[in-house]
């Protein structure tokens, strides 16, 4: 089956995971499109809180004559956990045999729909593209293409995402919001994640907040996400005192315990990602592609390091951590928040050091 673009994300959002297909190509010449929609899929999918288990990341040259691997991968169901995702980065020959053979194997109901979703990620292919063609005339796949943004469209994206976080945006907001962003949306939907951090965690059944211009200039300014890089570079390098000392920064300026937890977090999670996909045979370079927006030129070589001192599994126990904090400050007053999130941050700081 295939979708038009603008189906793409309500598409994403409705997936019920015992009625996902088999496999799910996503692909367009939006790289930042391409790369949100493969992680809102996995979320959706696997849940925030997965077993790694469940989650394998392959590289298109880990299929080289190994036409089988991707099925065997798909079948190779995890002990605890009743779902497997599969997520192969690229669209070479190998993988289109790899898709071939387990597509086959689908039809022959080896592999029930819903218990193994693989997801293909790749970059613009013409409608006659081998794997495009599959994905969208077999009975157990899915294309999803991913465009850039026009502009009417940003408008429509940000009201989208500020009313799922239970917020209404002023007019001035939004002309801000719409001169700042590109048409990117994997850098849309991470600086509207920034905005959301600082506005703060808002209940469903409340009124819905305000956004002001005010609140665009504050949360978006360099002077905050530097302050948020500092503190989670520190951390993941294992830098105690510096940690220590741009968590006060932060705690000074008024940032909540909750937006700090929650940038480590992303951060962890892509990290997480990137390593997974490192272990499966992707370069450093390449793996680096995880983050967006694209790393600075300045702070690349401190995510190159962390890279080196952290592994996968490493990344899964200290999300653990993290979501735990995060839980445990959600019923927390101010100072305590604070407390049990600095806790968190300088646990995994240590564990950095191992």
């Amino acid at each position: 089956m295939k979708l038009k673009a603008h189906e793409v994300d309500g598409w994403v959002k409705g997936l019920k995971p015992d009625k996902a297909p088999a496999l799910v190509l996503v692909y367009g010449p939006d790289r930042g499109g391409v790369h949100e929609t493969t992680k809102a899929l996995r979320q959706a999918y696997l849940g925030r809180d997965y077993d790694p288990l469940q989650y394998v990341a392959l590289e298109e040259g880990a299929l080289a004559g190994q036409a089988g691997l991707l099925a065997d991968e798909a079948a190779a169901m995890p002990m605890f956990g009743t779902h497997k995702l599969v997520h192969v980065s690229g669209a070479n020959a190998a993988v289109q045999a790899a898709v071939t053979f387990y597509l086959a194997k689908t039809d022959e109901g080896n592999a029930p729909l819903g218990a193994a979703l693989v997801i293909i990620e790749a970059d613009n292919l013409r409608p006659t593209a081998p794997l495009r063609k599959a994905a969208e005339n077999h009975r157990a796949g899915m294309a999803l293409p991913c465009y850039a943004l026009e502009a009417r469209d940003i408008g429509r994206l940000i009201r989208q995402f500020l009313e799922q976080e239970n917020y209404r945006i002023e007019a001035q907001a939004m002309d801000l919001l719409t001169a700042r962003l590109a048409t990117d949306r994997g850098v849309i939907q991470r600086e509207l994640e920034r905005l959301v951090l600082y506005k703060g965690v808002r209940d469903a059944k409340a009124e819905p907040g305000v956004v002001t211009g005010d609140d665009v200039e504050a949360a978006l300014g360099d002077q905050t996400q530097g302050d948020f890089d500092r503190l989670i570079d520190n951390v993941a390098l294992g830098r105690l005192d510096e940690a220590d000392r741009a968590l006060a920064r932060l705690e000074a300026a008024g940032t909540n315990a909750a937006s700090a937890l929650a940038v480590a977090r992303m951060h962890f999670q892509t990290l997480h990602l990137a390593l997974g996909q490192m272990e499966g045979g992707t370069a450093q370079a390449k793996a680096l592609g995880a983050f967006r927006p694209p790393l600075h030129f300045r702070r690349k070589p401190l995510v190159e390091q962390q890279m080196r001192l952290w592994s996968s599994g490493k990344c899964a126990r200290a999300l653990e951590i993290l979501n735990a904090a995060e839980k445990a400050c959600r019923g927390s007053a101010g100072g305590l928040a604070q407390a049990q999130a600095g806790n968190a941050l300088l646990r995994i700081a240590r564990a950095a050091q191992r």
